[in-house]
């Protein structure tokens, strides 16, 4: 779904389209993990549809070359066509790979990027951060979602996480569309939409702060995330939640929230650690999307491993709000489409 629009008028069309949440899209390989699986890749797409999310995010720094990167998020736009609006990361090792995947991004069809700063990026001030952010927004004529995170070591120039005074300057730039909050702080979640949920679109990807972000600020779009630990295509909690909670059914969404409290305390307890890590947890989160119909299979190394106890509680889980999970292990290892050809 490309962005044809100017980019005077990209906030508004994020104000107006963004409403619903957003999953994750990561990349399948080959049973050697040689090469990507293109066929596993379609088949998550299309399950992200049957979820009901409104977008998915190509993963794109999860154990790809940069040409398999750009690659992936042209499958991935391809398969989402006009029924799923798809982001994806410029997290990458260089301003020069960055900017190079906006401009891939913005040319197969995606409408956002997911804005971030190489590993070895080291600035010495807010200004010297502006002057590259608004580079790399420049470089094609798409939205920019900004992202706040502790992993960019910004620690340093202010003890929130991120400056916040910075952050009110780079949702000035005309194609920057939302603010992707990642640091979390209560007091900087208050400041991100403090200071900027009049001007441009924030939200923040953790569940258990919906009902109170919803209410004080509006907050209407919620991700990325492996939010399919929470739901099936046949149960679709998280969404059915959400839009209830945008719909202004609060009573019915709360229902649906104290549901989902077995499954928001194991989801916390094993995805969080890894958010402190400055990393993600790639194969915990497709296990998480295997166990009720994606794709599934493992990511390259360096990667985090799995370990049976935590998957049989990710399965439990499941059990106990009602769901049915994929039980076979052995395929989620390599992939539901790749064991069907053994």
């Amino acid at each position: 779904m490309k962005l044809n629009i100017p980019r005077r008028e990209m906030k508004q069309w994020a104000k107006e389209t963004l409403k619903g949440i957003e999953n994750c899209t990561f990349p399948s390989f080959t049973p050697d993990l040689s090469e990507l699986d293109e066929a596993g890749i379609r088949w998550d797409v299309n399950m992200a549809k049957q979820h009901g999310f409104r977008s998915t995010l190509c993963v794109a720094e999860s154990g790809l070359t940069f040409a398999e990167a750009k690659r992936f998020v042209e499958i991935v736009a391809d398969e989402a066509g006009e029924e799923l609006l798809v982001s994806t990361t410029a997290l990458f090792d260089s301003f020069a790979q960055n900017e190079a995947m906006i401009e891939h991004a913005a040319q197969v069809g995606c409408d956002r990027v997911l804005l971030g700063y190489p590993p070895n990026y080291f600035p010495q001030s807010a200004d010297e951060i502006y002057a590259v952010t608004k580079m790399m927004c420049e470089a094609a004529d798409i939205g920019i979602s900004v992202y706040p995170s502790h992993k960019f070591n910004y620690g340093r120039l202010h003890p929130s996480g991120f400056p916040l005074d910075l952050l009110e300057r780079l949702i000035e730039i005309e194609n920057v569309v939302a603010v992707e909050v990642a640091i979390l702080e209560p007091g900087f979640i208050f400041e991100c939409f403090r200071r900027c949920a009049d001007q441009i679109l924030v939200q923040c990807p953790w569940e258990r702060w919906l009902p109170l972000l919803n209410q004080m600020y509006g907050q209407q779009w919620m991700g990325p995330g492996a939010y399919e630990l929470f739901q099936s295509p046949e149960k679709p909690y998280l969404v059915n939640y959400f839009n209830l909670m945008l719909e202004g059914k609060m009573d019915e969404a709360m229902e649906i929230y104290w549901m989902l409290t077995p499954v928001r305390h194991v989801f916390e307890k094993q995805f969080m650690p890894t958010q402190g890590l400055g990393t993600y947890h790639w194969p915990q989160q497709k296990y998480y999307q295997w166990l009720v119909g994606g794709n599934g299979g493992y990511t390259r190394q360096p990667v985090m491993k799995m370990y049976q106890h935590e998957m049989a509680e990710a399965r439990n889980i499941l059990r106990a709000i009602g769901i049915e999970p994929r039980e076979n292990d052995a395929e989620f290892y390599v992939g539901r489409v790749n064991y069907r050809k053994q």
